[in-house]
């Protein structure tokens, strides 16, 4: 009697079908999975393979495209800061005068702080510890793109002139300093309302020289 042969192993459709996905969007898939992670978790107890469970994945993929934890941290916040930076440049658009361009920046400077005060343990886990030690992206730097609205500012007349690349630091700075505040002791109605009082008087022309 001839023994029947074996069928080779098959593995599930699912998983093969996960192996067809193409290396960006794998990568992508484990980034969105830290960020559900990381909000619900304390940031100093999350593991590789808590991400790699919520995306589906096996541990080994993580180490496919990200050399270590703390990389990988870095592309969690360049994510970040890519979607915010999507948001304000399109608050910004469509400004065209002067006192649209302050409206604009005293909208912005509220968006900014709620978009991290939303981030929760995702703002700390990025922002502070070894991962905020990482140089910014280029592409994404708040600098960078501080110092291209100061620009589009000065050529509206909204504010006066200056070294919009010295200037846009500072500002950062300013901005971050509000959000930690707001996070450690709240206060968000006043501390905003101190920042854009320090903006104005850094940066708005004075009514004499604009009605020169």
């Amino acid at each position: 009697m001839h023994k029947r042969p074996e069928r080779p192993h098959r593995r599930p459709e699912r998983y093969a079908a996960r192996r067809r996905l193409k290396p960006e969007v794998r990568r992508a898939e484990l980034i969105q999975a830290a960020l559900g992670v990381l909000h619900s978790h304390d940031p100093s107890e999350v593991k590789v393979e808590d991400v790699t469970k919520a995306a589906g994945a096996a541990k080994g993929t993580f180490y496919v495209y990200f050399s270590s934890w703390n990389e990988f941290l870095v592309a969690v916040r360049d994510h970040v800061l890519s979607e915010q930076t999507s948001e304000l440049m399109d608050r910004f658009a469509g400004v065209g005068t002067a006192d649209q361009w302050w409206t604009a920046v005293e909208e912005e400077c509220e968006s900014f702080v709620d978009f991290h005060l939303k981030l929760g343990n995702i703002h700390r886990a990025v922002f502070h510890g070894p991962a905020g030690e990482y140089p910014l992206n280029v592409e994404h730097s708040p600098a960078r793109i501080i110092s291209r609205l100061l620009r589009q500012g000065m050529a509206l007349g909204a504010c006066r002139e200056m070294d919009a690349e010295l200037a846009a630091p500072l500002v950062f700075a300013l901005l971050h300093e509000t959000t930690d505040g707001v996070v450690k002791s709240g206060a968000r109605e006043e501390r905003i309302e101190t920042l854009l009082c320090v903006l104005r008087a850094w940066f708005r022309v004075p009514e004499r020289e604009a009605k020169n």
